[in-house]
């Protein structure tokens, strides 16, 4: 762990030094000193080991060229003598805590070692075998693992979660660095690499990426055409990974089934080769907003550092004091704050430096008037994409836009919605003369993300750019909220519903809904992937009504009473085509459609800051 250095007060440094203090220097002399003599021993010991195994087999002792595999075989008696460097005091801890704990309570607990053997040797010798041969495949495979297991006991425990974040993005970049260009290389080392950077998704619960990383060793090994390759993954996938290995070893036992995974080196990994490299800096407006937020933790777990704008850095400590602090702390988030969008040159400064940026910043006090909104909404738009266009470094802008600037959902209408779709009625009716009153709020809402995505899409056709502009168009967004705010707010709908406040469901009786996960996936997409280019992507989810929602509540919450079921319960049949959207969740979550919307209420209601009773 971080070395601990202990001062000691002198009030006199010439005069008598005291005796307390002559014990704490002798102490820290005699700790010192041991542990040079343990680092020497051990190294004496593998230099020495090396050269009688050598002896004995007359078998060279490896070099630096030698293959991490032929090493771990060669040595598999005893495989830390093939270990490829020295480790500081922090790392020979985790490695001591992975062998030692990591590793047998893997052993006692997964139920993929129910069959004889000794599976605990087998790990050694196989899986930290191997990793010790490689520092890269070490940290990812070995160390992330140990402090990810220490962090389930000690979750604030911020140095081990920034030696964490550290590790994995060091595995990520590995990888990339590995795939990269016109002859990605494929070899044990990149398929162990992925292998562990899956199990830490998985451990993270964040099993869409999971999924990613196999399907790119389902390429790697069929692209390499090496059945040892395919054995190897297989191997330490059916022993030490559960269900992500469980799902792999499968797939080795139905190898035809290969042929639905039709991948090329390109998009091999957590994702195809992204437009800006991992570690870039992407900036994302109003971040303290529920999809905002979600685009930030997605961001920052695929390696990317994140800059939030913010109207003021008080309402958003939650973000740098709680769920992010461990990024914080590593430097990869920080925030900034522009207390007026509308300004002239408001992100002039914020973009220094960015290569992409997600605008999802927005006036949703829902403001009957139109020109406390709408004027103001445009020209923060404006303002983002003329600052980008003055810093050579972006080459993404993603606008968050909505359903509402195409159509508004409702009953009776069957217009297919395409690029060119533009809801015309809610702009003529935010214009209308006054009284406006509350129930022009939602109309003014949707004519200001009208105007803005008008806005985007002018200044694109006027102006060469030097970036690429997507946008995003959700409808009602549901899911797992990250704060209070954002499970008890105007906005979310299934605190409505488990409300029952019919007033306002009677609004929309039938909407589209879709995951907020889902919406910060395809955000991410849009910023990273190539091949969107200039799209408009309509990303609705589900058709759906309240009497779904309530179905699914009373399932969850069977000891509360609801409010009654609509006795004519209908659904919207306006429409549009997502399969670009379903196509981007496949490429980049690895999730065949949108999530279900069960799950994402139930994820909705059981967050801690889910609140209602």
């Amino acid at each position: 762990m971080p070395r601990q250095f202990q001062f000691v007060a002198v009030s006199n440094p010439v005069g008598p030094v005291s005796s307390e203090s002559r014990k704490l220097r002798h102490s820290h002399a005699i700790r010192q000193k041991h542990a040079k003599e343990r680092r020497l021993r051990t190294h004496n010991y593998q230099r020495n080991l090396m050269h009688v195994q050598a002896e004995k087999t007359s078998t060279p002792v490896p070099t630096g060229n030698s293959n991490s595999f032929s090493r771990m075989l060669d040595y598999s008696k005893d495989p830390f003598s093939a270990m490829a460097g020295s480790l500081s005091s922090q790392e020979y801890f985790l490695l001591h805590y992975y062998v030692h704990v990591v590793v047998p309570q893997s052993v006692a607990h997964c139920g993929l070692f129910n069959y004889p053997g000794d599976h605990e040797g087998q790990v050694l010798g196989d899986w930290v075998g191997l990793a010790i041969t490689n520092k890269d495949l070490l940290d990812s495979a070995v160390l992330l693992s140990a402090c990810r297991s220490i962090l389930r006991n000690k979750p604030d425990d911020h140095e081990l979660a920034r030696l964490a974040l550290q590790y994995k993005q060091r595995g990520l970049e590995c990888l990339r660095q590995s795939l990269s260009g016109a002859s990605p290389m494929f070899n044990v080392l990149t398929i162990a690499m992925s292998l562990a950077l899956a199990f830490d998704e998985e451990a993270s619960g964040d099993m869409g990426i999971a999924r990613q990383h196999l399907r790119g060793i389902f390429a790697m090994a069929d692209l390499s055409g090496a059945e040892m390759y395919w054995l190897f993954a297989a191997h330490f996938a059916k022993q030490y990974f559960f269900p992500v290995g469980q799902e792999l070893y499968n797939r080795i036992q139905h190898p035809t089934s290969l042929l639905s995974y039709n991948l090329t080196p390109n998009k091999i990994m957590t994702s195809p080769t992204p437009t800006i490299p991992i570690g870039s800096w992407v900036l994302v407006t109003g971040a303290t907003g529920f999809v905002a937020s979600h685009v930030i933790r997605q961001l920052l777990k695929r390696g990317y550092k994140v800059r939030g704008t913010v109207r003021d850095l008080t309402q958003a400590s939650w973000l740098v004091k709680d769920h992010f602090k461990a990024y914080v702390e590593s430097g990869d988030f920080g925030l900034v704050t522009v207390p007026d969008l509308s300004v002239d040159g408001a992100y002039d400064n914020v973009v220094k430096g960015v290569s992409a940026i997600i605008h999802i910043a927005a006036i949703a006090t829902f403001d009957p008037n139109p020109n406390n909104i709408v004027p103001q909404t445009v020209a923060g738009t404006k303002s983002i994409l003329e600052a980008a266009a003055k810093e050579p470094s972006v080459q993404r802008i993603v606008f968050t836009s909505s359903i509402m600037a195409a159509l508004f959902p409702l009953a009776g209408d069957n217009t297919r919605a395409d690029r060119d779709t533009w809801n015309d009625v809610a702009e003529k009716a935010a214009w209308a003369p006054p009284p406006y009153d509350a129930s022009r709020g939602m109309t003014t809402y949707a004519t200001s993300k009208l105007t803005a995505e008008k806005e985007v899409w002018k200044f694109v056709s006027e102006n060469k750019l030097h970036y690429t502009v997507n946008v995003i168009s959700p409808s009602g967004v549901i899911g797992e909220p990250l704060h209070v705010k954002h499970a008890d707010n105007p906005v979310n709908w299934v605190a409505t519903v488990f409300k029952g406040e019919k007033a306002k469901l009677d609004t929309f009786p039938a909407a589209f809904f879709v995951d907020i996960e889902d919406i910060a996936t395809l955000h991410v997409a849009a910023t990273l992937d190539p091949e969107v280019k200039n799209a408009r992507l309509q990303t609705w989810g589900h058709s759906t009504n309240w009497n779904e929602f309530l179905a699914i509540l009373r399932k969850l919450r069977p000891e509360k009473e609801f409010m009654a079921d609509y006795p004519d319960p209908y659904y919207l049949t306006i429409s549009t085509d997502q399969s670009e959207s379903v196509a981007l969740l496949k490429k980049w979550a690895g999730q065949d459609g949108w999530k279900s919307l069960e799950d994402s209420i139930s994820e909705g209601i059981e967050s801690p800051y889910f609140q209602l009773k």
